[in-house]
């Protein structure tokens, strides 16, 4: 028998993928939600007898070693490894041909899993992470948690690369991995895959005063935070179990509930929670809690992740942290007797209420029923209301929440439909009008700057003027720089010497008067979106930029210009 067939006869694939799908018995077999396209009704099918699996909503099919390549992004080289360590067999030396690539995702993973160790050697066992140990003692982080997680330290001396380079691994190696030794005076919680290979690493500083306050792993060939949950290779099977995963907003918040006793508990990594992290999720439940901090940031993020929730199809609730900044909070701080943390975060979730209770609650107040509503007052009411019901896929729920609505509102229930199907319909826009959906990143910031110049204060310091690709937006971007005091305000006027510039000007001031007319926050909102999505798209070129730098120093054996290169990027990224 030879190696392929012995990790499949030791594996069965059932067991398998029920490490990374919620199956459920379907006569012989079994039936899931495709992981591999969109949809609600599962079309996936695992054969038990023939060790098979087919999606008949998407055609995708295979054995083991099909669904790990897809699933995780692999050559089959690299599959096969991962599943002989899953299966415990001994691989023989194979020649694998040219075209199968040289393992590249192995050796990124052998870098951050020495890594993670080391960090966590640190912290444990060096006088160096004595500091950090201590901190983590304060939030009642048990040994046995500490080690559960891998937590680590990265102290004030940058000796990583220089450690990892003497284990015979390349600079430019170091770099597509990530760059673990970026982290210095951090404590590090690593994050890892479903394999439970340690793919990237948040550092959580202990100086208030260093700046930034969490520092993540860049996105790499193994690593992409819109698609990665932090916490989902330990709490998968505790999701299943309980027919429902927490989302809450940090690394300590997991640990922390982890250790309470409250272990389907899962964070985004390091960005805000995206539709990929919803799909995924699906996979394990339909039901989703959020324990999101209880400050004015915590309810923005908190709103755009139920609604983005809700519109996915997920059943949404919420837990309410009462007088509690967070879930950390809730469970470490010192209480009366009688009221242990952990005992109550439990309670806490066991209580959680669905979340579009939540929005009549914040929507109504303390009035009770409709008698002391005025007209007005219930069409503000509405107005809040009814963008939520809009976005429920199903027409069951939606129509008992308009029944709610209704019966609240003192009104008939066909007002209140016929106002729904209002929502989102948009008013004729003469032709000349620039739709949002054509405007691209640079035209939207550009458009906002125009209608409302005094945000030109709030970016002129994190956006140049290289940052624009057209020429007239870049133009455009420098008259504003250049013309804005504070006072000044910006006429079409300014660009009369170019003609295209100035219809350019027109169209987008037109734009975002029609976008932005209901008023100042959907500007800071998009605003703020914006910055982030800019300042993203420059990182990612100036990681391809330095790759090629780095390829081409590295094969001309340029070892003083790879050195500094990396120096460079490094710095540029950080």
């Amino acid at each position: 028998m030879d190696e392929v067939e012995e990790i499949k006869r030791r594996i069965d694939i059932v067991d398998l993928i029920s490490s990374y799908l919620t199956l459920k018995k379907a006569g012989s077999n079994y039936k899931a939600i495709c992981p591999f396209h969109q949809e609600k009704t599962p079309s996936f099918m695992v054969s038990a007898e023939k060790q098979i699996f087919k999606c008949f909503g998407c055609g995708e099919g295979g054995d083991i070693f099909t669904f790990v390549e897809k699933m995780e992004n692999l050559e089959f080289p690299e599959a096969l490894r991962m599943l002989a360590d899953r299966a415990g067999v001994q691989l023989k030396r194979r020649q694998f041909k040219p075209e199968e690539g040289k393992d590249r995702k192995t050796k990124l993973y052998q870098i951050n899993d020495l890594s993670a160790r080391v960090f966590h050697k640190i912290l444990i066992s060096h006088p160096a992470g004595k500091i950090a140990l201590e901190y983590l003692k304060k939030r009642e982080i048990s040994n046995q948690t500490i080690k559960e997680f891998m937590i680590g330290y990265a102290p004030s001396s940058r000796s990583m690369k220089e450690f990892l380079l003497k284990k015979g691994f390349t600079a430019a190696e170091l770099a597509e991995a990530g760059s673990p030794d970026r982290f210095f005076r951090r404590i590090i919680f690593p994050i890892r895959n479903r394999m439970d290979h340690t793919i990237a690493f948040t550092g959580r500083v202990l100086d208030q005063k260093q700046e930034p306050k969490y520092l993540n792993t860049p996105d790499t060939i193994i690593f992409h935070k819109g698609s990665v949950l932090y916490n989902l290779d330990q709490a998968r099977g505790a999701i299943k179990q309980q027919n429902a995963v927490i989302v809450v907003e940090g690394q300590m918040d997991v640990i922390a509930s982890f250790q309470a006793g409250v272990q389907n508990v899962i964070a985004s990594s390091g960005t805000a929670l995206t539709a990929e992290h919803l799909q995924i999720l699906y996979r394990y439940t339909p039901n989703i809690i959020f324990g999101f901090d209880s400050d004015s940031a915590g309810l923005m993020t908190a709103k755009k992740a139920y609604q983005m929730a809700i519109s996915e199809g997920f059943n949404v609730k919420m837990i309410e942290l009462g007088e509690f900044k967070d879930p950390g909070e809730m469970i470490t701080k010192n209480l009366p007797a009688g009221e242990a943390g952990p005992k109550l975060w439990q309670e806490a979730v066991t209580k959680a209420v669905p979340v579009i209770d939540w929005y009549f609650d914040l929507a109504f107040g303390k009035q009770p029923d409709a008698s002391g509503l005025t007209s007005q007052k219930k069409k503000e009411i509405a107005r809040e209301i009814l963008p939520i019901i809009k976005i429920i896929p199903d027409q069951i729920e939606q129509a008992h929440y308009i029944n709610l609505l209704a019966k609240r509102l003192g009104v008939n229930e066909n007002i209140v439909f016929e106002a729904l199907s209002r929502i989102g319909q948009k008013k004729a826009e003469p032709q000349a009008a620039v739709k949002t959906k054509q405007l691209s990143s640079e035209q939207l910031l550009v458009a906002i700057l125009l209608y409302k110049p005094a945000k030109i204060a709030q970016i002129k310091d994190k956006i140049q003027e290289n940052d624009f690709k057209g020429p007239n937006l870049k133009e455009i971007y420098r008259t504003l720089l250049k013309e804005y005091n504070g006072n000044r305000k910006i006429t079409k006027s300014l660009f009369d010497d170019n003609r295209e510039t100035k219809n350019t000007v027109s169209s987008l001031i037109f734009a975002a008067e029609n976008l932005y007319r209901d008023g100042q926050d959907k500007i800071d909102e998009d605003l703020e979106g914006l910055l982030i999505h800019i300042s993203s798209n420059k990182k990612e070129a100036l990681k391809a930029y330095y790759a090629e730098e780095i390829k081409k120093a590295e094969k001309s054996r340029d070892i003083h210009k790879l050195k500094k290169l990396i120096e460079e990027f490094q710095n540029a990224i950080s």
